[in-house]
């Protein structure tokens, strides 16, 4: 039977079990220790917990269960902080950002610093395919925090806001992505933006994405509460459902770029 060892180095495991450091007080007579003379029957007391899988995944509501998928191999390569949830290139499908990289790790370990900030396309169909950083314009080296969404310029484009600890904050203008129609809420007393509230695109008979207006979206930040919806076609209906429950339905405006909705099912164009 082979013999097991540590994986991790005694200033670690020191730490935490001060008793080892007692028992061997040189790295070099921890080294040549296995687990068994390290820890005697206290090893045989130890629970053991095994991890399933460490990738960065996705789950997919299938009405009576949620289907996970891993995120692809660009998302695994460095740990993932702020989730943001929009169309970026206005095609009609909803694609994710991620902020990427942790650099305070123990002294035994190498920092993750492999991440740049990550635009993840998506098909439609809960399908997500990595675009390189030259192709986005997403090159944020830090240590990347928190994140939001808005349309600072009101081009009909979704805009990014991406922290770094110890960094300057980036903003990255949408200057590609296909324009979008904005849709401002006009919720009840208590709730002006109507948060939780969801709101449903259509093009024809041909239905578009969910999005969901939140209090609060990710890593310690907040998007725009002025949504940009893509329409790759002229969009015909907006559907809603708003806080509590209640329901409407409105046709689109023939040329609009932004128009408010408010609790009662009133739209107005904006532009």
């Amino acid at each position: 039977m082979k013999a097991e060892v540590p994986g991790r180095d005694l200033r670690a495991v020191g730490g935490v079990f001060p008793f080892v450091k007692e028992r061997y007080p040189t790295f070099e007579a921890y080294g040549k220790a296995t687990l068994q003379e390290i820890y005697g029957a206290k090893l045989e007391e130890a629970r053991s917990v095994e991890v399933t899988t460490l990738e960065s995944m996705i789950f997919l509501n299938r009405g009576d269960h949620f289907e996970a998928r891993a995120m692809p191999l660009e998302a695994q390569l460095a740990p993932a902080y702020a989730v943001c949830v929009a169309d970026y290139d206005g095609d009609g499908n909803e694609d994710v950002f991620l902020s990427q990289n942790f650099f305070a790790v123990a002294p035994d370990s190498s920092r993750c610093d492999t991440g740049r900030g990550l635009w993840l396309k998506g098909d439609g169909k809960g399908n997500l395919s990595a675009v390189p950083g030259q192709e986005s314009g997403l090159k944020v080296y830090g240590e990347q925090r928190g994140a939001a969404l808005c349309d600072y310029d009101a081009d009909g484009r979704v805009d990014l806001a991406v922290t770094q600890n110890g960094a300057p904050t980036k903003l990255y203008r949408n200057v590609r992505g296909r324009p979008g129609l904005r849709v401002r809420l006009k919720g009840p007393a208590g709730n002006p933006q109507a948060a939780g509230a969801q709101i449903h695109l259509s093009f024809g008979s041909r239905p578009g994405p969910v999005r969901e207006i939140h209090a609060g979206s990710g890593y310690w930040s907040q998007d725009s509460a002025i949504q940009v919806l893509g329409t790759p076609e002229p969009a015909t209906r907006l559907w809603l459902r708003w806080p509590g429950g209640a329901t409407t339905t409105n046709d689109v405006p023939a040329g609009a770029r932004e128009v408010e909705v408010d609790v009662n099912g009133k739209i107005t164009v904006l532009r």
